[in-house]
């Protein structure tokens, strides 16, 4: 048989309270569990009908119907709930798709990154083998006009070239220096320490650095500004 009583006490920290019955001196003892609608908390004051049980030798208030609740407050409750949790999920969402928006704009910068170093790279080699190139001509010419000079005045030691062939020399070993220059790693290299001739060069770099940065070398007999041409050429 459903009675009706009004919330008296309600300790929300440990889930129970008490129900004053009309014509009552005992209250009655309740526990959220047996409350509809417990996203809603007990309120004092608030009026019930229930039922009188008995558990574990004590009476309690089951069967609970909370008649000041509206109707409508669970629908409003659950739509706020729903509401909150496709808030939560449009979050994450968000969230996800940023983050994968970043991932793929930092794979994108990197393989752009690669491209070009492998562009540039390859603009180095093409630079590299022009410049080589470059340099196999002026010594081809250079010898030409060793091999006229000859030609014209015969076995003579290569101190005894004409001064227009000097010059011609000088022009070509100017073109050579400004295509194949010694790097400032080679400068780094090598220094001067007493060595004078050719037998004690391991390379012609090393032997076109003694002849420009040290005294009393004995490289360059014809005086054209190349180092150990029998050795090195």
């Amino acid at each position: 048989m459903f009675q009706e009583g009004k919330i008296k006490s309600y300790h929300e920290d440990r889930g129970f309270g008490f129900i004053q019955i009309e014509k009552e001196s005992k209250d009655l003892f309740f526990h959220i569990k047996d409350f509809p609608n417990k996203n809603v908390p007990p309120k004092i004051g608030e009026n019930l009908k229930f039922i009188i049980v008995e558990d574990a030798g004590k009476f309690k208030a089951a069967n609970i119907v909370r008649l000041d609740l509206k109707v409508s407050e669970p629908a409003e409750q659950n739509n706020l709930r729903y509401r909150n949790i496709e808030g939560k999920v449009s979050s994450r969402d968000k969230k996800k798709s940023s983050w994968l928006n970043s991932k793929i704009i930092t794979v994108l910068g990197l393989i752009i990154i690669l491209g070009l170093s492998i562009l540039v790279y390859k603009k180095y080699q093409e630079y590299q083998a022009q410049k080589q190139q470059k340099l196999e001509e002026l010594m081809i010419a250079q010898q030409q006009i060793v091999a006229e000079q000859r030609a014209v005045h015969g076995e003579l030691p290569e101190l005894g070239l004409s001064e227009k062939g000097k010059k011609n020399l000088e022009n070509v070993q100017e073109n050579v220096e400004q295509a194949l220059p010694v790097s400032s790693s080679s400068s780094e290299q090598f220094k001067c320490d007493g060595r004078e001739h050719c037998s004690q060069m391991k390379s012609y770099e090393e032997a076109l650095f003694f002849i420009r940065n040290c005294p009393n070398t004995k490289m360059d007999g014809d005086g054209d500004g190349i180092p150990c041409e029998s050795q090195f050429r």
